[in-house]
């Protein structure tokens, strides 16, 4: 065979070689691809899942577990569309994040819309951190940590929640970054170094109206010029980039102390940013989550960028999204603050708010333990408005514990969370005024003491204060009805014989008088000491509460002139079984300071006085000691006057 047609046998065969070589580097391409596909799957389900998850844990944590602090989070907040509202959220920088802060969280009177807008921002500010600092997908873990750092700062305040002074404080957090975010995305837009610095001009320029949240833009700006700067800059933009907005940082702050005249120079750099302080003390641990927020998005920018490139890094990465959204759930629940009679006390509250006697007393008989003192009265203003107290304010548990703070020690004040309206319902109306005001003048004035303030000017008779605090509430978004309802009072003050809701206070208001003593900042003390003391023959509603306090105050010689003016008052109508229980123990106490022979005790007093006797002396001749007693009797007699009389004390009034 010729060399001329072995040559073309080699052709042929290098042109059928050639498209199977060709078929296997496409073949080989499209594996790679599908791989490349498989893992950018991966991280989209990453985001989604994460996204989930935020919005799962922000449901489940605020509507379901903290309906009733968010309801009374929003009461002890104000907003209003008026100027002078507008110019007191300008008094300091930030104050337009405390103004829009301030409208958002009204929206928690109704506690599942207002979560779903606060959970609705915080699933924009995980996307937005994803575009602002060019993350891939595979890290939305690590982004969402601020996102639960902020439902952190909403569940775990306790107490705290009654003395907070930061305006719109429930969202300023949630808002502050989510301008934070926009400022950094109008940053990321622009690529040449002209641009940028006039963007970084602009951000430092938002310092009065974001505070705390411009300068930590600026310190974002600063990592992320690091971050991209290129080995082509010159050595004047490798410097100026980072440390022009160092500059603003360090000057803007002092250019604008001139213009407030109630902040120190050095609060400048950290207006916005919540302290949690009070006369007693400082606490650092609430404000852990808002540190934690600041200081995690520094690190976004060197997040690696190759995560689809690697099988080793995706598996990396999975680990890690586990291990975070693991961790960050049990920090949420470790926070979640769920004292039961933390959030009984404000259930309670908005019952009695709403003259729902009721569901106090519901709410009252599920204590699983020892109740707070603050229960403990609103327990006893809804059986006097019921008429009950003789029959029933021994049925209920009565010991009383000081308030849980959880992770400090926080001294908590009755004065300043439920005094104010527990004065009201014992128609003292000077005092729930004096407490009212004063709280308000600290703590900044809110729809609960407007509309308590309110209140106590009606049943006062001082129609242009309640007017005033009637129209501003007017002017409110969802008190508009409230006080709609209560304004032709103002006009026509013989009206207010027409509303129920006022008859007991009024009553009880025009039999005291109005005298404004002392109470040393103690309201229950103050009460007992008060109402044990006072005797009243015009009002049956007063004469009774006088009595029931003598019976709280322990003191038979205050119990006696009582109980017979009661007994007059009440001339034909049954006793009520705790009187009995008084009146037979005192008599057999002190038998010289009454005669109780001839006294008609029922049947079941009577035995009841004998069992608990016969039990106490027998349990005590076992060997145990008061306390054990008082333990084994409960079950037995805890419902009853003997009990409480022996049993009960060590009562902690706060």
């Amino acid at each position: 065979m010729s060399k001329k047609s072995n040559h073309r046998r080699d052709v042929s065969v290098e042109t059928r070689k050639a498209p199977l070589t060709q078929q296997k580097k496409q073949l080989s391409q499209k594996k790679e691809k599908k791989t490349l596909s498989l893992t950018a799957g991966k991280s989209a389900c990453i985001a989604i899942i994460t996204t989930i998850v935020i919005i799962a844990l922000g449901a489940y944590y605020l509507i379901v577990r903290n309906s009733d602090m968010l309801y009374m989070a929003q009461s002890k907040d104000f907003f209003v569309f008026d100027q002078t509202f507008r110019t007191s959220c300008m008094n300091s920088p930030g104050g337009f994040i405390s103004w829009v802060s301030s409208f958002l969280t009204q929206f928690f009177f109704y506690p599942k819309l207002g979560s779903a807008i606060m959970v609705a921002i915080w699933v924009v500010n995980l996307w937005l951190s994803k575009f602002v600092f060019r993350v891939k997908m595979a890290w939305m873990a690590i982004l969402a940590i601020p996102v639960v750092c902020l439902l952190v700062s909403t569940i775990d305040t306790g107490y705290w929640l009654y003395y907070i002074k930061q305006t719109g404080y429930w969202f300023y957090g949630t808002v502050g970054y989510f301008f934070t975010l926009l400022l950094m995305l109008l940053y990321s837009c622009f690529k040449n170094k002209s641009g940028q610095i006039i963007t970084t001009i602009l951000i430092a320029l938002t310092y009065p109206f974001l505070g705390w949240y411009t300068l930590l833009a600026l310190l974002y700006v600063i990592v992320i010029s690091l971050t991209r700067m290129k080995s082509t800059d010159s050595l004047v933009n490798k410097l100026l980039s980072p440390l022009f907005p160092v500059i603003l940082i360090g000057i803007v702050p002092m250019l604008c102390y001139n213009c407030y005249s109630s902040i120190r120079i050095e609060d400048m750099w950290t207006v916005g940013f919540p302290f949690f302080e009070n006369n007693d003390m400082v606490s650092y641990y609430p404000s852990i989550p808002f540190a934690v927020l600041s200081i995690v998005p520094i690190l976004f920018p060197f997040l690696p960028k190759n995560v689809e490139n690697s099988t080793v890094m995706t598996w990396s990465v999975t680990i890690i999204t586990i291990v975070v959204l693991l961790l960050s759930w049990l920090w949420v629940e470790k926070s979640d603050f769920q004292n039961y009679n933390y959030h009984a006390e404000m259930r309670m509250y908005r019952a009695a708010e709403d003259q729902d006697w009721d569901l106090v007393l519901d709410e009252m008989g599920n204590i699983p333990g020892d109740a707070s003192r603050e229960m403990v009265l609103f327990k006893n203003i809804a059986l006097m408005y019921k008429g009950e107290m003789g029959t029933k304010m021994f049925r209920y548990n009565n010991m009383g514990e000081p308030p849980t703070n959880g992770f400090d020690t926080l001294h908590v004040h009755m004065v300043q969370t439920a005094a104010p309206l527990i004065y009201y319902y014992h128609g003292k109306t000077n005092f729930a005024l004096r407490w009212g005001i004063e709280n308000s003048v600290e703590f900044d004035y809110d729809y609960d003491y407007l509309k308590l303030l309110a209140r106590c000017a009606l049943v006062n008779g001082e129609m242009e204060m309640a007017k005033r605090y009637l129209s501003i509430l007017q002017n409110t978004l969802f008190y508009r009805e409230w006080a709609e309802h209560l304004l032709p009072i103002t006009e026509k003050p013989e009206l207010i014989k027409k509303y129920p809701e006022f008859d007991g206070v009024r009553e009880l208001r025009d039999h005291m008088g109005t005298v404004l003593d002392g109470d040393n900042g103690l309201c229950e003390m103050y009460l007992i000491t008060y109402f044990s003391q006072t005797m009243n023959k015009d009002s049956k509603m007063l004469q009774e509460l006088t009595l029931n306090y003598a019976l709280i105050q322990k003191d038979i010689q205050l119990f006696w002139p009582r109980f017979y003016l009661y007994a007059q008052m009440h001339s034909g109508e049954p006793m009520p079984i705790h009187y009995q229980e008084a009146a037979i123990l005192y008599g057999n106490l002190e038998p010289e300071s009454a005669d109780i022979s001839n006294m008609p005790f029922q049947d079941e007093v009577k035995k009841s006085y004998e069992g608990f006797q016969q039990m106490s002396q027998s349990l005590l001749k076992a060997g145990l000691n008061s306390d054990e007693v008082g333990e084994a009797m409960k079950s037995t007699y805890g419902n009853t006057f003997y009990w409480f009389y022996f049993f009960c004390r060590d009562v902690h009034s706060y």
